[in-house]
């Protein structure tokens, strides 16, 4: 994989797998929830280079007003009801 692409929420190792816990498998899981839920994020606010999602984790708090520990918590929670 190429170092400097990017992608839109998920890895090579990730790729929509329920069972993955790790918050970066999480986000795969429920990205496209979470910007109905939020649409004022932008496309390049959830795309990120690898090892670079918490700066998309910054990104998503800055631009929703929140902390990032209250962004990696909701996704962390996050249920599809």
């Amino acid at each position: 994989m190429d170092t400097d692409k990017k992608h839109r929420g998920y890895t090579e190792d990730s790729k929509l797998n329920p069972s993955d816990d790790s918050l970066e498998g999480r986000w795969s899981n429920i990205q496209s929830d979470y910007r109905k839920k939020y649409p004022q994020l932008i496309e390049d606010d959830i795309i990120y280079g690898k090892n670079k999602f918490h700066e998309m984790i910054d990104r998503i708090a800055r631009r929703t007003d929140r902390s990032r520990a209250q962004v990696e918590n909701e996704i962390r929670g996050w249920t599809n009801d």
